[in-house]
């Protein structure tokens, strides 16, 4: 057989899908191969993915492969649809863990990934039996906030929209990389002021450590009476356990239980056998560790969030005689910007007028200023020192070079590395597992003869509390997200979990 090859780039056949393991290119894969002529379409990895195909060239020709290629690359566009959507209101990691078991079960689902460290869940869906509105009225019911796409995000500058108008394609490229998710994972009641909401999560912790507090050395050191201080062990139980129970009771009822469950299960158990203290310790102990999770992935994301800062909101643009000072989401390619000495480069193009030394280490990492002058190329967020520029717009401000960095950015955050797919089938089956374990733990001693009622159950709850995975859910997350933000932040991109934990085995 006289067999022939042509590699086509993924992106370009599915506008969306960045990801050479989506389930879309296998479809398309499977579609192919019922062509006559055609023998086999396979990834190629690389940047970007590529699809290969293999034909006999006497059945079919390049061009005909090309074409059927790209007509079933539309059909799938049509029929399938990828979009990022950025949430807040999630508590902990196997929040996120049980949400994507959840969006995954929609009738019409194809997969989806939600990543509690970057706060953006991505789906994959067919458009004739499923739609956003759908998935985000879902996310809701679990406890999720999904950033409406339109809107502007607390921390979102005016300037840095990335057009939302485009982010409503039907493969949302959606750049919710630029959203502040902070201080906003827990479930703060609505009619609380603005500003105790952003704080929520860190409120309620402080209140749950002074109501033990209060309860435990006014019983030990200062003689308060035992209902006096049971009052205070039920006031740290109610702020310590509210956000946990927000979203462990709506998990039970689809069935879906994670560490919530357990810590409250065990605190509930703490106080049957009438140890309040012990109870409101661990539902302050969780509770604190679920702020110290927020505010380590805050401080991640604010890496990210850094890139967006890079960008001038305006640019002064020549129009006849005038210079105008114009948004930058206005420019059109073949505009003529003014850049003068100490000022960002708002925009991708080529120097038509002057000779300047220019900063390019935010975008390029290059450590030394690099020389301009008419013809050379610049880019958007990097810095003249010495001189004015007249630079011609090359590229819309959606697509330079600063807004896909940031776009892979946030693409990268929703590739799971091997270790985070181990820790999620772990956690998926460890969860039902230990209840199950803890439940016979209660019955069979007693039953058995082997202890009393009370020590077997007092047992179980001491199982429940050490048997909580929420470490290492969150640990994998958060450590690969840090690790690519703080990485782009250098002038580095890392495109995915997989490609840092690889760098790590190098030596």
């Amino acid at each position: 057989m006289n067999e022939k090859r042509i590699e086509l780039d993924i992106p370009l056949l599915l506008p969306g899908v960045e990801d050479g393991e989506d389930r879309c290119i296998r479809e398309l894969e499977s579609t192919l191969l019922n062509r006559k002529g055609i023998y086999r379409a396979h990834v190629k990895t690389g940047e970007p993915p590529r699809l290969c195909i293999h034909f006999d060239p006497n059945l079919i020709s390049l061009e005909t492969v090309e074409q059927a290629a790209r007509q079933a690359g539309g059909a799938f566009t049509e029929r399938y649809r990828h979009e990022r959507i950025p949430f807040t209101g999630l508590l902990q990691a196997d929040a996120a863990e049980m949400l994507t078991q959840v969006l995954e079960e929609m009738p019409g689902m194809l997969h989806a990934s939600v990543n509690y460290a970057a706060g953006l869940a991505f789906v994959a869906y067919e458009s004739a039996r499923l739609d956003r509105p759908a998935i985000e009225a879902q996310m809701r019911r679990l406890g999720c906030k999904p950033v409406p796409a339109g809107t502007k995000e607390p921390g979102e500058d005016a300037g840095h929209a990335h057009d939302h108008e485009h982010e409503d394609h039907d493969h949302d490229h959606g750049h919710g990389h630029g959203h502040d998710h902070g201080h906003s994972h827990g479930s703060a009641p609505t009619f609380l002021p603005h500003a105790v909401q952003e704080r929520w999560t860190y409120i309620l912790v402080a209140l749950a450590g002074l109501f033990f507090l209060g309860g435990w050395l006014g019983e030990t050191f200062f003689g308060l009476d035992a209902n006096a201080a049971l009052v205070f062990y039920l006031l740290s139980y109610l702020a310590g356990g509210y956000d946990i129970a927000s979203h462990a009771i709506p998990g039970l009822f689809r069935r879906k239980f994670d560490t919530d469950v357990l810590m409250l299960a065990a605190a509930l158990g703490a106080a049957l056998l009438g140890k309040w203290a012990e109870g409101a310790f661990l539902l302050f102990l969780f509770s604190l560790g679920h702020a110290g999770e927020h505010y380590a992935l805050d401080r991640a994301r604010n890496a990210v969030n850094a890139l967006a800062e890079l960008m001038p909101k305006k640019a002064r643009v020549r129009r006849g005689d005038r210079i105008i000072e114009e948004p930058v989401e206005t420019l059109a390619i073949g505009d003529q910007v003014l850049v003068p000495p100490g000022d960002r480069m708002p925009v991708d193009g080529e120097v038509i007028e002057g000779r300047s030394a220019v900063d390019q280490s935010p975008i390029t990492g290059e450590s030394v200023p690099v020389e301009k002058q008419p013809g050379d190329e610049v880019f958007a967020g990097s810095i003249n020192q010495e001189a004015a520029l007249e630079v011609r717009v090359g590229r819309l401000t959606r697509d330079n070079t600063l807004n896909r960095i940031m776009e892979m950015v946030a693409n990268a955050q929703g590739q799971q590395s091997p270790t985070q797919q181990l820790t999620r089938r772990f956690t998926r089956r460890f969860v039902p597992a230990i209840l199950v374990f803890v439940l016979l733990v209660i019955l069979v001693p007693p039953l058995a003869g082997w202890m009393s009622f009370e020590k077997s159950f007092y047992t179980a709850m001491l199982l429940l509390v050490a048997s909580s995975p929420c470490a290492l859910a969150i640990g994998t997350p958060a450590a690969i997200l840090a690790g690519i933000a703080q990485a782009a932040r250098n002038g580095v991109l890392i495109k995915g979990g997989v490609h840092l934990e690889n760098m790590g085995t190098l030596k």
